[in-house]
């Protein structure tokens, strides 16, 4: 699985990421600032699996279609995919929360400096609308990919598991017990959540789909010489969709490393890069190439911060 590669809410949905914990300087959840009543249960999460010393297999479906090896199932593993796969995950809600962080002091969270011109204002503004979109696309990507090696039920565990872990909430594995009601002091803090529509699983691999018979028709990928549109193969499919991949992830790698006033026109460019492949090949066929040029850009980030 650490070879595919994929940036909330709606209850427990793993898939959401508008999940805000206010915090103090210390670090932990303001609701843990006074101490509990005698009768309120501490919040505990629990889960069929820890995700720390007890972790579910994959799927044999995932094992019988590639996206996991039969080396990569053994115990060792999947301690390790699940160790790499969460610290990803917390990476993208640590990142989240800087940003709404940021946002709530009206300052730039790449340098915590509030902006004195107005168009460093406006620009912030728009970073504060477009980033917290490229974050859920992250996440959707990794619980995506996922789902895809360990089935539906143990992602919207690991979902779970991340978020309780990011908040500080200890997670045990185990049925749940009946717990008395939340007070309301400490359910105020959790801001409302705004439902997200959720579509079918996407795997973050390279996709090599049939090109739309509107795009054929249209003559998006040539004519022959007597006129007839090309309808290209699986092998040119391949080749089209390799180039406009390393074409989003270059943009990716501009947007993460490139100047703040740049940032607009280039998560333009590549908002209208994915809707081009959708407009060949369908918006399934979008959302997966998209997760995989997500995936690969993480990926490399990663690998640049390793050296």
């Amino acid at each position: 699985m650490s070879g595919t590669r994929r940036h909330g809410g709606r209850g427990d949905d793993p898939g959401q990421l508008r999940f805000e914990w206010r915090t103090k300087s210390g670090g932990g959840p303001i609701a843990a600032a006074s101490p509990l009543p005698a009768s309120v249960t501490p919040l505990v999460q629990c889960l069929p699996w820890d995700f720390q010393s007890t972790f579910p297999q994959p799927t044999p479906e995932a094992i019988d279609a590639g996206v996991i090896s039969d080396e990569d199932a053994t115990p060792e593993r999947v301690r390790s995919i699940h160790e790499e796969h969460a610290r990803e995950a917390l990476n993208v809600l640590n990142e989240l929360d800087k940003l709404l962080d940021a946002r709530r002091g009206g300052v730039d969270p790449r340098n915590g400096k509030a902006p004195m011109l107005k168009e460093a204002r406006e620009r912030l503004q728009k970073f504060f609308e477009t980033e917290p979109v490229r974050l859920e696309r992250w996440w959707q990507s990794l619980m995506d990919t996922y789902e895809q090696a360990f089935g539906p039920e143990a992602a919207d565990a690991f979902g779970k598991a991340l978020r309780a872990r990011h908040a500080s909430i200890p997670v045990i594995a185990g049925k749940p017990k009946a717990q008395a009601p939340t007070p309301a002091a400490l359910t105020q803090e959790t801001p409302p959540r705004q439902p997200v529509r959720r579509r079918r699983s996407v795997v973050a691999r390279l996709p090599v789909p049939r090109p739309l018979p509107s795009a054929v028709a249209a003559g998006h990928f040539g004519q022959k010489e007597n006129g007839k549109p090309v309808r290209p193969g699986a092998h040119e499919v391949r080749e089209i969709t390799e180039r406009h991949a390393e074409k989003l992830i270059e943009l990716l790698d501009s947007l993460a490393s490139g100047p703040a006033n740049g940032e607009d026109a280039l998560q333009a460019k590549f908002n209208e890069g994915i809707a081009a492949y959708a407009e060949d090949f369908g918006q399934h066929a979008a959302y997966q190439l998209e997760a995989y040029v997500l995936r690969q850009a993480s990926l490399d980030s990663s690998s640049r911060r390793g050296r």
